[in-house]
């Protein structure tokens, strides 16, 4: 069954009528084939990584049956089906792993230099480098790139105060960030072969910025902030020139935002006087892909989730949503062609 909005279809990939007990709190993330990767508490015990595209589910894998005791983050997916995912190991300590057919793989793990991997969950960028949050013995936290076999550093706290959000890596290596300034305020910045650059940064015209910027092939990123003379907005950044998607006029509040390869910028917010929505652009007749308050499958969303991973190049979502009648979905939006 598909209910179509006015510019997408939704199409069902999971929910907790069957196998499935639980999706909260992770996130679904897609890759560009459109194949959807959700992680999963199973009703027979022990959490799985899942993938599906509208059709049977394919568990990946399964704690109770792996290297792994749990799985603790979202699985990222890229384009070939291989998974990234935060791990706890049986034999203890936690890993960046990778899933890849029946073989799980840690690529960083607490064994060597990290004190622990995480929070929040792993991105790909579909030629397989792994950007990924951790903390170091030696007492940092950061950001790094595990690329052919190797970690990297992208930054840390010898830098940064600290780190929110993940670090979202596109298809060309550019890896984006929100850090914490040891002066003060936050900034966005993108680190591309070693060198970081400023996106953007509180100060004269914004107050806060959101913890999970997105970024596509071209480079372009999109965030959410709130002003400095009051109110928010969702922007964008390409080439070092800001500009204004959508801002307070028509919502009273911005959650995040996404964006795909083609530029088209969707994001979380709420109408003046209305319920969280996500939103496929801006405009006095965008309507919303979902909304809490909203009727979808025989009951009504109550919440949802997404974050950077749950888009891909060609602008099909991948949403957790919970329904009014207990059930939870894992839901592709496709765009309309």
């Amino acid at each position: 069954m598909r209910r179509a909005t006015k510019r997408f279809i939704i199409t069902p990939i999971a929910d907790t009528s069957d196998q499935f007990i639980d999706f909260a709190p992770y996130v679904a993330s897609i890759n560009d084939p459109g194949t959807v990767a959700f992680q999963a508490a199973l009703r027979r015990g022990g959490t799985a990584c899942c993938t599906g595209t509208g059709g049977p589910v394919t568990v990946a894998a399964e704690s109770t049956k792996t290297i792994v005791s749990q799985f603790q983050s979202h699985p990222d997916i890229d384009r070939s089906g291989t998974l990234y995912v935060y791990a706890v190991l049986s034999a203890g300590g936690e890993a960046l792993v990778r899933i890849q057919g029946d073989q799980l793989i840690p690529i960083a793990d607490t064994n060597g230099a990290f004190a622990r991997i995480g929070p929040l969950g792993p991105t790909t960028n579909g030629e397989g480098a792994v950007a990924f949050r951790a903390d170091t013995k030696a007492g940092r936290s950061g950001m790094f790139l595990a690329r052919g076999g190797s970690v990297a550093t992208i930054a840390d706290t010898s830098s940064f105060k600290g780190f929110q959000g993940l670090p979202v890596i596109n298809g060309t290596g550019t890896v984006a960030f929100r850090a914490d300034l040891e002066s003060g305020g936050q900034g966005i910045y993108a680190s591309l072969d070693g060198a970081i650059r400023t996106v953007a940064e509180t100060g004269d015209r914004f107050r806060e910025l959101g913890s999970f910027p997105s970024v596509n092939k071209e480079g372009v990123l999109t965030f959410s902030a709130t002003l400095s003379v009051g109110g928010a907005g969702i922007f964008t950044v390409a080439d070092g020139e800001v500009t204004k998607v959508v801002d307070t006029g028509q919502f009273e509040s911005f959650r995040g935002a996404l964006i795909d390869d083609a530029g088209n910028v969707i994001f979380y917010a709420t109408p003046n006087g209305g319920q969280l929505g996500i939103y496929p652009g801006a405009g006095a007749a965008a309507e919303p892909i979902v909304s809490i308050g909203s009727p979808l499958f025989d009951s009504t969303v109550v919440d949802f989730a997404l974050n950077p991973v749950s888009v891909n190049h060609r602008g099909q979502l991948a949403i957790r949503i919970s329904l009014a009648d207990h059930r939870q979905l894992i839901v592709r939006a496709d765009p309309e062609t």
